[in-house]
């Protein structure tokens, strides 16, 4: 067991009312008080996990903070796809999305790495938000209010509400889900527990009797159900005049057992969500196991586990103040709690200490085992045209029928039931076109007397048992989803006599290695081949989640088992609009309001579009793999880890726009530091302070910024404290700004005698870019940025009367046949000159060069 307790997790000394781990593991978030609102931080976990992370500097600690609540937020939780719920004292909950990575988050939070925008505000409760909880399986959220009422919303279609749910006389403290989605329980300051149906909402259970000696209150009651869901344990209950944790027991309610040993009221309950596993000397099979954490406002924090009937750990004096929450990892080896003084700590387990979880297809199978198949997994069509059934295709002679899974039937007639006590000696394993494995389960109908009954006889028990009463040999029968029937073929020795059908399945996919757990195996040779002397930049590697904002649409992606999963949502919907399997990890996601662009780790980019999840062509296929991939409008741009770049205009097809090299550019070891376009144009900006564009009609890369150039440097800071006006955004700021934060101050400037030449210079450079990237705002910028300075300098007047000139135009007779334009970037030249002419009227010095300029304008605009 480690514990950290991290000290840069603060809400600057207020308290910290909650914390919540991500499912992924890589981020957490802590709600509570901030300096005159409430607060919601979003951290990243490297820095937890690892020593070197946290002292390392460019690895980022806060990810985002959010000061939107308008009081204290009491509470923050995450949905299983990464929604972030908040609730506080402004009887508000908001549910926040990731947005992108990079940026500043959204109004009322600081500049930040991730990006989380506020999709939903829920309003409804008329008191303070104290508790919330996300339905294990339904998009269920419930609330819990010192309105007395507990609310439950459709995550679906917020603002929704399920139901409202009126019962208890006193402060909702705390509220949770039965993990199966049957039921939802509550406690409240009125001195009960009510369990709730979720069919109709009805009270299923009220228990008082725990409570009944409870003086005085705690400021949340945070109680828990077990993954197993046979037990329920609530928060602050007393026995016998000590405080205690009850354990209630799903079959009858009863509560005959309770966890002791904290000196004042336990605050809140959070079970691991993994049912837990340990090899036990002499027993034949694991023992499984559930484990529990308990915060209590004696400032410690003890670990149970349902196998042991003293607690696992116990540390005090954890904290300076009471403790309000606690979170499990998804992985169920790392334990956060927070408290009142405004601190989070960590304690990691490792498995020898809390046991092997089970995984997710092991957890359904207990609960299906418990509770029969969730009814959203079942159901069956109805044949509404008569006709349709001679359309139905005839199963071959030689294929036997798939046997479907029944639930809860009773045996045939022919069939004893001595008999269907032990599995059914055959599974049937059809093999995909694309080698995946599918096994379809056969029934094993239980025995009569164990139907509905309580598995497991208590905590110092082992909490399941197999109900299969003999071993068999089970026979693969394997299928391709191609029709070749009769092709089947027998376990080997190894696997043949398992104690049950569960330990088959699993001891079964062990010993066959899946396809998608190798990456390397299924890439291409030609990916890594062809990345080999040539690489200039570095190229991208895959991640767990990608996601980005595109206008009206969010896209994510999530890596798992070396499949991309791309889902795209609309506005504030909660379901996704489509989503799509890839069959490689993703490295880069780009996405705009017309296109969405997926790089793959097999070097091939997928186009689509948001809106319908279509394809304007076969997957793009890229020199070498990818080092960046981005998108604006209806182009996208893919940068290859040998230079090569290339510019696609997607419509209802891909046409290609620019083709080149940026392989001269990128000096060694350098990265590129930005990467956009701008109309159709690349624009790159490096890690060795140099920045190009790409012009198309003259076929070359211009340099734009050059951050290691000490003249360049120099011009550019002397120019900003000249002008002293600030720079509009635009893509030549854009690609600056990297370039003078790299720069910083490691580098020394020069000493120029004639200083006014090279600003001039650089001020003309900054003209001639702008004109370049067609930004007119940037161009009218750095064109008055020029003539302020140029008024300041002594014999520069020639300079100016050449910028004054070319905007004023040819005034003879014969201007129709002149070269010159009357406008640059869609601005009208003589409405320049008036802009000029009107800084050049505050200098008095330089009233005679106002006269003469003003007089020849308005006279043209008088012809």
């Amino acid at each position: 067991m480690k514990l950290v307790k991290p000290n840069w997790v603060t809400h600057d000394d207020n308290p910290i009312f909650s914390v919540d781990i991500h499912p992924d593991g890589k981020r957490f978030a802590t709600g509570g008080q901030g300096g005159d609102s409430g607060r919601v931080v979003i951290w990243n976990m490297e820095p937890v996990c690892n020593e070197c992370a946290e002292l390392d500097q460019n690895v980022p600690k806060m990810l985002c903070q959010l000061d939107n609540h308008l009081a204290c937020v009491n509470c923050v939780r995450w949905s299983s796809n990464g929604l972030l719920a908040s609730g506080g004292d402004d009887k508000l909950i908001m549910i926040w999305r990731l947005s992108g990575a990079g940026g500043s988050t959204v109004f009322g939070g600081k500049a930040s790495v991730e990006t989380w925008r506020c999709i939903a505000t829920l309003r409804s409760h008329e008191g303070d938000v104290l508790d919330l909880a996300w339905a294990p399986h339904n998009p269920w959220l419930a609330s819990a209010s010192v309105d007395n009422s507990v609310i439950v919303w459709d995550a679906s279609k917020f603002p929704t509400i399920v139901a409202v749910i009126k019962g208890h006389t006193g402060l909702v403290k705390g509220i949770t889900w039965d993990p199966v989605g049957k039921y939802l329980a509550s406690q409240s300051d009125d001195k009960t527990l009510r369990v709730w149906r979720t069919t109709d909402w009805a009270e299923e259970a009220l228990i008082t009797e725990p409570f009944d000696e409870c003086g005085g209150t705690t400021h949340v009651l945070r109680l828990s159900w077990s993954p197993d869901g046979q037990y329920l344990v609530s928060a602050h209950a007393m026995n016998g005049g000590g405080p205690t944790a009850q354990i209630i027991e799903r079959d009858g309610w009863t509560q005959d057992k309770d966890f002791v040993g904290h000196r004042k009221a336990v605050t809140c309950v959070r079970f691991n969500g993994n049912i837990l596993q340990k090899k036990v000397p002499g027993a034949s099979k694991p023992q499984q196991h559930c484990c529990v954490a308990i915060g209590s406002r004696d400032r410690s924090l003890s670990v149970w586990l349902t196998s042991l009937k003293r607690p696992l750990v116990v540390i005090h004096e954890l904290f300076t103040h009471s403790v309000l929450d606690a979170s499990w990892s998804s992985c169920g080896l790392r334990l956060a709690a927070c408290s009142w003084d405004g601190s989070v700590v960590f304690i990691e387990f490792t498995q020898q200490e809390l046991g092997q979880p089970l995984d997710a297809a092991e957890l359904s199978t207990v609960h299906e085992r418990l509770y029969g198949k969730p009814l959203a997994q079942g159901g069956s069509l109805v044949m509404e045209a008569p006709e349709l059934l001679n359309l139905k295709p005839p199963v071959p002679p030689s294929q036997p029928p798939v046997i479907q899974p029944v639930i809860n039937s009773a045996p045939p007639p022919s069939t004893s039931i001595a008999l269907a006590k032990g599995p059914i000696n055959k599974q049937i394993e059809t093999r995909t076109s694309d080698g995946k494995r599918r096994i379809t389960p056969m029934f094993i109908p239980p025995p009569p007397d164990t139907m509905d009954t309580a598995i497991g006889g208590g905590l110092g028990t082992p909490t399941f048992t197999s109900t299969s009463q003999s071993k068999s040999t089970i026979v693969i029968e394997k299928r391709d989803d191609v029709v070749t029937p009769n092709v089947s073929t027998a376990v080997n020795s190894a696997s043949a006599t398992v104690p049950s059908t569960i330990h088959t399945l699993k001891r079964r996919e062990q010993s066959t290695p899946k396809p998608h757990h190798s990456t390397q195996s299924k890439r291409p040779k030609v990916v890594s081949e062809r990345s080999g002397s040539h690489v200039v930049l570095p190229s991208l590697k895959p991640s767990s989640s990608l996601s980005q904002q595109a206008g009206h649409y969010a896209v994510t992606v999530t890596n798992s088992q070396g499949l991309a999963h791309l889902q795209v949502f609309r506005g504030t919907d909660t379901e996704a609009t489509w989503d799509m399997y890839l069959g490689y990890n993703a490295v880069a996601l780009a996405a705009s309001p017309a296109v969405v662009a997926l790089g793959l780790e097999d070097g091939s980019v997928h186009i689509f579009h948001p809106a319908k999840g279509s394809r304007p062509s076969p997957p793009l296929a890229p020199p070498a793999p990818l080092a960046k991939v981005h998108a604006v409008g209806n182009t996208v741009m893919v940068v290859s880890c040998c230079g090569a770049i290339r510019v696609w205009e997607i419509g209802s097809s891909c046409r290609l726009i620019v083709s080149t090299s940026a392989s001269h550019l990128a000096a060694h070891g350098a990265s590129l530091l930005s990467c956009t376009l701008h109309n159709g144009m690349p624009h790159l900006a490096f890690s060795n302070g140099r920045a190009y564009i790409y012009h198309k009609e003259m076929a070359t890369w211009l340099l734009i910024g050059d951050s290691h150039d000490p003249v360049w440097r120099w011009s550019s800071q002397i120019a900003f404290s000249t002008t002293g006006s600030r720079t509009p955004r635009g893509p030549l700021s854009s690609l600056q700004e990297g370039l003078r934060r790299t720069s910083g101050s490691s580098l020394p400037n020069p000493r120029l005698p004639h200083s006014g030449p090279s600003v001039v210079s650089y001020l003309e450079q900054q003209l001639l870019a702008s004109k370049a990237l067609g930004s007119s705002q940037e161009y009218v910028h750095w064109l008055m940025a020029l003539v302020s300075f140029l008024l300041t300098q002594d014999g520069l007047e020639k300079r100016l009367r050449l910028i004054l000139d070319d905007l004023m135009g040819p005034s003879h007779g014969c201007a129709s046949k002149s070269t010159w334009e009357s406008a640059i970037l869609g601005i009208k030249k003589h409405k320049l000159l008036g802009d000029v002419l009107g800084v050049i009227g505050g200098h008095l010095r330089w009233q005679r060069l106002y006269l003469e300029y003003s007089e020849q304008l308005m006279t043209i605009k008088e012809l």
